[in-house]
């Protein structure tokens, strides 16, 4: 087989594949349709940059897209709605401890988008490693406890 594997990272959502364009084009594939694919892909992740793998069969004039997951600090910061996972002085200054307070709901999406990019069944295994990846980002709560508490109640 005559593989060619393309490493990307785009928008979620928006990719555009502009320079890579006319490279695509030559070897006979639709680029319209593979940026619409891989937008309709990482819409789920907009708002956040998304590493994807194009694999074009040369032979076929197939192709595959594989989407990775942000990681955990990226889709903590979608769900908290914040660009920066750390207090600003003026935070310090005003008394705040906390970047801010994730819901359990907010954990387990996390979970699931993880779970299925590394395809384990066993959601509550993910969980964990979920809260343990919190555990490690500054000041981030979760219902209001930090993410240690949590783990040791389990």
């Amino acid at each position: 087989m005559n593989m060619e594997k393309i490493n990307l990272i785009v928008d979620a959502g928006k990719a555009n594949l502009g320079q890579l364009s006319s490279k695509i084009n030559s070897l006979g594939f639709n680029v319209n349709e593979i940026q619409k694919e891989i937008n309709e892909k990482t819409k789920e992740f907009a708002g956040l940059k998304v590493n994807v793998i194009l694999i074009l069969d040369k032979d076929n004039k197939k192709y595959e897209i594989k989407v990775k997951a942000p990681s955990v600090a990226d889709l903590v910061k979608k769900e908290l709605g914040v660009e920066l996972l750390k207090l600003s002085e003026e935070d310090k200054q005003k008394g705040k401890t906390f970047v801010g307070n994730l819901t359990m709901k907010q954990v387990e999406k996390i979970a699931k988008i993880k779970a299925e990019e590394l395809g384990e069944k066993d959601l509550k295994k993910v969980l964990k490693m979920v809260i343990g990846s919190i555990n490690t980002l500054q000041g981030v709560l979760i219902e209001g406890k930090k993410p240690k508490e949590i783990l040791k109640g389990d």
